[in-house]
């Protein structure tokens, strides 16, 4: 039995390297897609884990009936296995019974220059 070689046809190596040139840029392009769905995702939880810092602390305030003053007032506390720092203060309001208290809340220490990652404000009863 004879085989006929003259009909098989391969992929020339031009091809072969078009091929391969073709796969590297999809790659590229879902290496690229995958390493910002993690920052993003990194960026989510972080803003996420300030909210609920600035959460705990205005509870804290409500649950301990205590009465902010009107200056900054700058702490820091051990939240999901980090240090997150935070300020806060109380803003007088027309109404004596009532102060407006905002929290801010950051990922370094440097309180008075840098952004916040969260700001929540809350009003008070007496």
């Amino acid at each position: 039995m004879k085989r006929n070689f003259s009909k098989i046809h391969g992929m020339t190596l031009l091809e072969v390297l078009v091929a391969l040139a073709v796969f590297a840029l999809a790659g590229g392009a879902v290496i690229t897609t995958v390493s910002n769905s993690i920052n993003g995702i990194n960026g989510l939880e972080e803003s996420y884990f300030s909210q609920m810092v600035a959460d705990n602390v205005i509870a804290e305030f409500k649950l301990t009936r205590r009465w902010p003053n009107n200056s900054w007032v700058t702490n820091k506390t051990e939240f999901a296995g980090r240090t997150w720092y935070y300020r806060y203060r109380g803003q007088s309001t027309q109404d004596v019974n009532f102060k407006a208290l905002e929290v801010e809340v950051f990922v370094d220490s440097h309180v008075n220059t840098s952004t916040p990652v969260a700001i929540l404000k809350t009003y008070l009863h007496r």
